[in-house]
């Protein structure tokens, strides 16, 4: 899984970079734009069912085979009806490349959203045939993408590799898990009825949860893409660049809250979220520090003198990066408490937010009213969005970090 994260940030900043130079900030902001319209739908589309068929598929296997080969029908009629309309609104509002670009983005969604296999195998604990697969298909896709660029090929061409993507690992899932399924025999009528009334009935109360989560991470780019595409391509360019090492943040968060978890005594367990801290946050301007020296050596040299804009926003993506790696500590530490529907309550709250905030200053001022919005945002979901839980326990962590005694060794340790 590692591995398949490398390949993908060598693709992120240094192909796509290629790619993003080719075709320029406004056509890139369109390609970005087409990307998150189908993402919103993709999240609808699979109705909760990734929560469903992960925790079915853990307990029984046979369970999870007859819900994936149940509800397929579900999806197939929710992506597709939403994805036409879309489609149709977009070519009669928008201009032909972002057609193009929608119609290829809708294409390799499809894809995704019928790809619950990915999530089957990692339920077997079979997650290596999804990073095998996944690196494959992504290795596929550069290769091509770099190919359209270095030739100066038309632009539309860009469609072949964004299809590539979902589509190799789709299809290639989908006959490993033909071969390990138990079941090989088509499932009876009766008993795919059952299976999507029980995906209904749940997936409704997942659905909303799943959708707020994936509208709060597109907002800034949904909105920047209306008031213009060339600002959403610096945009997208910025927060690439931004958020290239949060996974970094991420493998040592998780790593760190295996021992989190299993502490069991109240102070221990809020000075090591302390410390966490301050270990994420020292990190962040690490990299801070290097992109203030760097940053504008490093867009100029991946993307052009087009894409200067970067420079303005760049050190304020960082930030981003540093808040988000925040407030996934306090969620985690949450989740200690079992405070899950706390957090659903806290997500939907961000959300409305989040729109509000980003729709505000998106229409006043434009690229730095995006960023603000979600640096804001960020911020928000660190700090207050955590203290109504009880007695406040989040921050009381933040407190600890400015304490000495946070760093002292107690004898029960």
């Amino acid at each position: 899984m590692m591995s398949e994260k490398l390949v993908s940030i060598f693709g992120l900043i240094f192909v796509t970079s290629f790619v993003a130079k080719y075709i320029g900030p406004e056509n890139f902001g369109k390609l970005t734009f087409a990307s998150s319209i189908f993402a919103i739908i993709q999240t609808i589309a699979m109705f909760g069912s990734e929560n469903i068929i992960f925790q079915k598929t853990a307990k029984d296997r046979k369970l999870g085979e007859y819900i994936i080969d149940s509800t397929k029908i579900i999806r197939d009629f929710i992506y597709v009806s939403l994805s036409l309309l879309t489609l149709t609104y977009i070519y009669f509002f928008a201009d032909q490349l972002t057609f193009v670009f929608s119609i290829a983005t809708s294409v390799a969604i499809y894809f995704a959203v019928h790809d619950v296999y990915i999530i089957y195998f990692n339920a077997i604990l079979q997650s290596k045939i999804n990073a095998y697969c996944n690196i494959f298909a992504l290795i596929i896709s550069l290769v091509v993408r770099y190919g359209i660029a270095k030739f100066q090929l038309a632009v539309e061409l860009l469609s072949v590799p964004i299809v590539l993507i979902t589509m190799v690992p789709f299809f290639i899932r989908k006959h490993l898990f033909n071969k390990f399924k138990f079941e090989k025999n088509f499932i009876t009528q009766e008993r795919v009825n059952r299976y999507r009334k029980f995906m209904i009935g749940i997936g409704r109360k997942l659905v909303f949860y799943s959708l707020s989560v994936a509208i709060f991470t597109k907002t800034s780019q949904l909105f920047l893409g209306i008031k213009s595409q060339h600002d959403l391509g610096i945009y997208t360019v910025a927060m690439t660049l931004g958020n290239s090492f949060y996974f970094v943040l991420v493998a040592i968060i998780s790593s760190y809250f295996t021992q989190v978890y299993l502490e069991k005594d109240f102070e221990n367990s809020q000075n090591m979220v302390a410390k966490l801290n301050v270990v994420i946050i020292t990190i962040c301007l690490l990299v801070m520090a290097f992109f203030a020296i760097t940053g504008s050596y490093i867009v100029n040299w991946l993307y052009g003198e087009q894409y200067a804009g970067v420079n303005d926003i760049l050190l304020f993506t960082v930030l981003v990066t540093l808040f988000s790696g925040l407030s996934t500590i306090a969620e985690k530490y949450l989740l200690k408490f079992n405070a899950y529907d706390y957090l659903k309550k806290k997500t939907l709250y961000l959300v409305a937010f989040n729109i509000v905030l980003t729709a505000y200053c998106v229409y006043q001022w434009g690229l730095n009213g995006a960023v603000f919005a979600i640096l804001l945002t960020e911020i928000m979901s660190f700090t207050v969005f955590n203290y109504f839980y009880q007695n406040r326990i989040i921050l009381d962590t933040q407190k600890r970090v400015f304490l000495i005694s946070t760093y002292r060794n107690r004898q029960n340790q």
